[in-house]
């Protein structure tokens, strides 16, 4: 394998950093925490019953909202539960509610700028995401982050940028699905959308960059070695005529 191969393979594969944590564990927001245990354990059934058995998870989350209409997951439960029922309708406007009542909800943001991409409403994505397009810009109070807010935000950035013609940043972000959910079905729908020859392309225009950074700095490694070496023979030979005439 020659070093360009090499050098390919290494852009590939290396991990990009982030700023914050993900966790595949139980992340609750932070409105259940102010709930009572044995409600928050109910929240909890709920939101099973909302993706086995929609229909019958309607009417409790109905009641769950009544009583406690500042819990943002009961709604978006209940929008989950609508559009598995097929009442897209009700679907579509309990979202709209959802972004409004709650604006900094993770979960508000991407749901309505799915929307809002589907109906080519481009123009609205900086305004949903506060001109932010980066987790840790959006919330900097918060060290760790859901693999769904996670896959969520990032599928949004990708399609986003893939669809304003901004292709590197697009891609940026479909390499961070693939690092961090490679299976996930977003990461699969943002890359349907992606052209795979111009990402292909784009990743050996990265792997070129990356061997001529290398080369160059191997040429200056080199360099300071060679005059190194040239100041060492330059040195011993003067000791030794030195040493001679002495």
């Amino acid at each position: 394998m020659n070093f360009l191969n090499r050098a390919k393979n290494a852009t590939k594969q290396a991990l990009i950093p982030l700023d914050y944590q993900i966790t595949y564990e139980a992340l609750p927001h932070e409105s259940l925490n102010q709930l009572p245990e044995p409600v928050q354990k109910r929240v909890k059934e709920l939101y099973h019953l909302a993706q086995t058995l929609p229909q019958q998870a309607i009417s409790p989350l109905l009641d769950m909202i009544d009583k406690y209409p500042n819990v943002p997951v009961c709604y978006n439960y209940l929008r989950l539960a609508y559009e598995r029922t097929g009442q897209v309708e009700k679907s579509d406007a309990l979202l709209e509610v959802i972004y409004r009542k709650f604006p900094d909800y993770l979960f508000a943001k991407t749901n309505y700028a799915f929307r809002c991409l589907r109906n080519r409403r481009l123009e609205k994505i900086p305004e949903i995401f506060n001109r932010k397009f980066d987790l840790k810009l959006l919330y900097s109070q918060r060290l760790v982050f859901h693999i769904s807010e996670f896959t969520a935000f990032t599928c949004v950035m990708a399609l986003y940028h893939f669809l304003i013609g901004d292709r590197q940043n697009a891609l940026k972000h479909y390499a961070l699905l693939k690092q961090w959910a490679p299976n996930h079905e977003l990461t699969q729908l943002v890359k349907s959308q992606l052209d795979p020859t111009l990402l292909e392309k784009l990743l050996d225009q990265l792997g070129i960059a990356f061997a001529k950074i290398v080369e160059t700095m191997e040429r200056l490694v080199q360099n300071k070695i060679e005059a190194l070496e040239e100041t060492e023979t330059t040195t011993s030979h003067k000791q030794a005529q030195f040493s001679k005439n002495f």
